[in-house]
């Protein structure tokens, strides 16, 4: 495709060159209305540099409608290719000024009969997520499409859960209970479990998600003994954890517990990796206790890995003001 006299690679100086801005939107318009997929292509994958040079909200918002524009109209091949301009733009999608316009063109995807079309969309729906988490149309959209028997739409929906849910207090209370049944749902693979459990480390914006998702992560730990199972399940408790101060110190306490009775090393090396978390974000929820039967833990364990992690783990509590403050106390 000829690219005009757009240098695209050059810097952009002139903040307020408007036309330049217009010559490089027009050349790409160009691109878009082309019989030749090939173009079309071409046009869309050079949207994001096109951001990049000219972070214009005018501009961005105009290219984002022809893009979904194209998205309602084109091919999945194009679709794909316009999933990839939001995965590449994040950081401009707060520039669109007609948010509600664009989710109208990609949700009437929703509505086709292809499912792979709905993936792809769903996909959509996960990149722009901070744009449009309060949506609820597309919230029911996400739900339904965690029930389809289409794998790849399935991978879509559980993409565009996690994403939801971190930004959407009320999407991720209302999907809380599905995620916690398809989890425990006999019907549900082994690979999707796992997928799904880490969409409950965003369970945390009231005291009900967080103990229900706590709850969940404890049953599975039981249910779920498996390496891979229990390091996902774990980190999401501690997650969960840190976002409740009622839970932190029994966590600490659990995690402990887990470093020094769990034989297999990948288990013992997520437990002082999420002590370490703990140790750094919160360490004047840390007991003598805990710091005690660390340092028990560490002359007992024979690997050098995670004698060495526990070290760092240590020196990190050792450097805060309230692990000083609470050895001064006690007289240590």
């Amino acid at each position: 495709m000829a690219t005009g006299g757009v240098d695209w690679d050059g810097s952009f100086t002139h903040q307020h060159d408007w036309r330049d801005a217009n010559s490089a939107m027009i050349e790409l318009e160009k691109g878009l209305r082309s019989s030749n997929i090939g173009e079309q292509c071409e046009a869309i994958v050079r949207f994001p540099k096109l951001f990049e040079k000219f972070p214009f909200p005018i501009l961005v918002n105009s290219a984002f409608m022809k893009l979904t524009d194209l998205f309602y109209s084109g091919s999945n091949f194009l679709r794909l290719c316009i999933l990839q301009v939001t995965k590449d733009s994040r950081k401009h999608l707060g520039k669109i000024l007609n948010v509600e316009d664009c989710v109208r063109r990609l949700y009437s995807v929703m509505l086709s009969n292809d499912p792979v079309a709905r993936a792809i969309t769903l996909r959509v729906f996960g990149n722009i997520a901070s744009i449009i988490a309060e949506h609820k149309n597309i919230h029911h959209s996400i739900q339904h499409s965690l029930d389809s028997h289409d794998h790849i739409e399935l991978e879509g929906a559980i993409l565009a859960s996690y994403r939801l849910s971190a930004e959407s207090a009320t999407f991720a209370s209302a999907i809380c209970s599905k995620i916690a049944n398809m989890i425990q749902g006999m019907g549900t693979s082994i690979e999707v479990k796992i997928k799904m459990i880490r969409i409950l480390r965003y369970m945390h914006h009231d005291e009900e998600s967080i103990s229900k998702a706590r709850q969940l992560c404890h049953t599975l730990l039981i249910a779920y003994p498996g390496s891979n199972f229990v390091k996902i399940t774990l980190h999401v408790l501690s997650l969960l954890s840190i976002k409740s101060v009622l839970d932190i110190s029994h966590q600490i306490s659990f995690l402990l517990n887990y470093l020094k009775s769990d034989q297999r090393l990948e288990i013992r090396r997520i437990a002082i990796q999420d002590l370490r978390l703990f140790a750094r974000k919160v360490p004047h929820m840390w007991n003598k206790e805990d710091i005690q039967g660390l340092c028990e833990i560490l002359l007992s364990f024979p690997q050098q890995e995670i004698q060495i992690l526990i070290l760092r783990t240590l020196v990190i509590l050792a450097h805060s003001v309230a692990v000083k403050c609470m050895a001064e106390c006690e007289g240590m």
